[in-house]
């Protein structure tokens, strides 16, 4: 059962897909996939990390005593998100779910709110990321250029709907005449010893907090 299971989302099928095509509830398929995505994913040994990985691979602190949630700018292309839950909002989720945290599935909802006033059901689009578990950032990718986003961090209900726990500032991906990489810019910046790199004349701390374009 779980190898049929592993083999369509391998295919890239929803877990409501599946649920449909195996003739399953939404539920059960949930449970199944979770049991399997925690024995795949054993508590590592902790270990001092070396420098090589310290200089390339970072990422938030895991747990915060209050709620935080933040969308961060990153290309024309791409945002970074990262969040951390309050206990508070963890255990009315078990209360609400009836079940244990680790074992609620995480979900990642976009939105694209430009030039709207968003209200959480008026996005021009939206889409959902399905997050491995412990898992308190993402990078996301492929997205349009000149676009303001917003991103819940949540769950599923038992019928597939999605569940909003935590929400992001808003935030833009840059224009698509800028450079695919910001690291690039801030390079030619030290180089030529400019006054301040090409990007931040774009950028403020008002549109990247407050402003929905």
């Amino acid at each position: 059962m779980i190898e049929d299971i592993v083999k369509l989302k391998e295919r890239g099928l929803t877990l409501q897909e599946i649920a449909e095509r195996m003739n399953m509830s939404l539920g059960k398929v949930q449970y199944r996939w979770n049991k399997y995505r925690q024995q795949q994913s054993p508590p590592a040994e902790i270990s001092a990390p070396s420098e090589e990985i310290k200089k390339e691979k970072w990422s938030m602190p895991f747990e915060y005593k209050k709620a935080n949630a933040c969308l961060m700018p990153r290309t024309p292309e791409s945002l970074y998100v990262y969040w951390s839950f309050s206990e508070a909002i963890k255990n009315m989720a078990e209360h609400h779910f009836r079940t244990k945290w680790e074992e609620l599935p995480g979900v990642l909802k976009i939105y694209d709110v430009t030039d709207i006033l968003f209200f959480g059901h008026n996005a021009h689009r939206t889409f959902e990321i399905d997050l491995p578990p412990m898992t308190n950032n993402w990078f996301l990718h492929s997205l349009e250029p000149d676009r303001t986003y917003i991103a819940d961090i949540g769950t599923r209900t038992f019928d597939g709907s999605f569940f909003t726990l935590l929400r992001t500032n808003p935030a833009e991906t840059g224009a698509a005449e800028m450079s695919s990489s910001y690291d690039e810019k801030i390079e030619r910046w030290k180089q030529q010893n400019i006054t301040q790199p090409e990007w931040l004349e774009n950028f403020s701390t008002y549109s990247y907090y407050q402003k929905i374009r």
